[in-house]
C-alpha cells in the first residue's frame, strides 16, 4: 500500500473545503491553521468526547472558537488545580504528622499505610466458602497495593537522585532518608492518590476532618482520595495541553459519592462529571473546603462564564448545546449562592 504523502497547509485547507464542506479561505485563516496546527486543532476538535460524535463545522471560524474556548479553560483552571494539588499534599502531611508525630517514611509505612488490615478475612463473618475466598482476594490485593506503593516511593527517590534532584542529593548523600514531605514533592498526583488510598481509616478520617468534609458525606473517609484521582485527570490534561472542554480526559469511572457530596452541600443536582461545568463545581467545592476567599472563587466563576458566553456568540446553537448543557445556567446560579453562603 502506497504511503499517503503529508499535505501542505494549502492542501489541508482545500481538503477541509472539498471533503469536510467547511468554509475556510484567506491568509488570515491560513495563518490561524498554521498556528493551531492541523493535527492538534482539527484532529483534536473535530469530535466531542469520542470519535463517534463528530461535529459538523460549517465554518473554520467555529472550530477556532472551540479551540480558543479550550485554551481559555486551561488558562483559567491551571492555577487553581495546581493550588489544590499543593494544598491537599499539605493536608495529608498534617494528618500523618498528627497521628505519628514523625516524618519518617518507615514509621509512616508501619503506622499509617496499613489499610490492608481492614480487609483481613474473618471466616466466622461469612456465610459461604465463596464469600471467604472473595474476602481473601481483597485482602491479598490490599497487601499487594501496599508493597507496590513502597516500591514506587523507592523508585522515585532513585530516579530523582539519578536526575540530580537537589532535595534527593541533600538527604541521600548525607546518609539520611528523605522526609515524607520531600517524598510528596517527588510523587506525581496519581502516585500521591495511590498513597492516600493505602492510608488506614484513622489517618483518612483525620484528613477528611481537616478538609472540613461532612462526615455524613464521607462515612468511609474515602472522599479525599476520590477528589485527588478526579482532579488528577484534569491536571494532567492541562499540563500536557490536551483537550479538556469535553472531559475526554477522564481515565475511569468517578465514584458517585463525590457527586453526591457536592450535590448535598451545594444543592445542585445532576453532577456526573460528563461536562466541564461539573469540574468547575468540583473545583469551587474544593476551594471552599480549603478556605479560599470568596473573591478568588467569584473571579473563577466569572472568567469561566465569560468564556462560555464568548463561545455561545461564535458557534452555532447546535455546536454550543453539545458542549454546554441546558442545565448550565441553573448550576452556575446555584454555585454562586454556595460561594456567598
Amino acid at each position: 500500500m502506497k504511503k499517503e504523502q503529508p499535505k501542505t497547509v494549502n492542501a489541508l485547507m482545500k481538503y477541509l473545503r472539498d471533503e469536510k464542506e467547511m468554509e475556510i479561505r484567506g491568509s488570515n485563516q491560513k495563518r490561524k491553521l498554521m498556528n493551531m496546527g492541523y493535527y492538534h486543532a482539527y484532529k483534536g476538535y473535530r469530535y466531542i468526547q469520542n470519535p463517534a460524535k463528530v461535529v459538523s463545522y460549517s465554518k473554520f471560524a467555529e472550530l477556532v472558537a472551540v479551540y480558543q474556548f479550550d485554551s481559555e479553560l486551561k488558562r483559567i483552571l491551571y492555577s487553581q488545580v495546581m493550588f489544590i494539588e499543593t494544598a491537599i499534599k499539605n493536608y495529608v502531611l498534617e494528618s500523618i504528622v498528627l497521628l505519628t508525630h514523625s516524618d519518617d517514611f518507615a514509621t509512616i509505612y508501619s503506622q499509617v499505610l496499613d489499610n490492608y488490615k481492614h480487609y483481613a478475612p474473618r471466616k466466622n463473618k461469612y456465610s459461604s466458602d465463596k464469600d471467604v475466598e472473595r474476602a481473601e482476594q481483597k485482602y491479598k490485593k490490599q497487601i499487594k497495593n501496599r508493597l507496590e506503593l513502597r516500591n514506587k516511593i523507592y523508585k522515585v527517590q532513585t530516579n530523582a537522585y539519578s536526575n540530580n534532584n537537589q532535595i534527593a542529593k541533600h538527604y541521600l548523600e548525607g546518609d539520611r532518608a528523605l522526609p515524607i514531605w520531600a517524598v510528596f514533592e517527588l510523587l506525581s498526583l496519581g502516585e500521591f492518590g495511590y498513597f492516600v488510598s493505602c492510608m488506614n481509616y484513622e489517618s483518612r478520617h483525620i484528613l477528611s476532618a481537616l478538609m472540613g468534609i461532612r462526615k455524613c458525606d464521607d462515612t468511609a473517609a474515602q472522599l479525599p482520595q476520590t477528589i485527588i484521582f478526579t482532579i488528577k485527570d484534569l491536571r494532567n490534561a492541562i499540563a500536557h495541553n490536551d483537550v479538556v472542554f469535553d472531559t475526554r480526559f477522564r481515565t475511569g469511572k468517578i465514584a458517585k459519592r463525590l457527586g453526591h457530596a457536592i450535590e448535598n452541600e451545594t444543592l445542585i443536582k445532576g453532577i456526573r462529571f460528563n461536562s466541564i461545568t461539573d469540574y468547575l463545581l468540583l473545583i469551587i467545592y474544593i476551594l471552599k473546603h480549603l478556605g479560599e476567599s470568596k473573591t478568588v472563587m467569584r473571579r473563577l466563576i466569572k472568567e469561566f462564564d465569560d468564556a462560555v458566553s464568548r463561545l455561545k456568540r461564535e458557534v452555532s446553537e447546535e455546536i454550543f448545546s453539545l458542549i454546554i448543557y441546558t442545565d448550565y445556567n441553573g448550576k452556575l446560579e446555584r454555585i454562586k449562592k454556595y460561594v456567598s453562603a
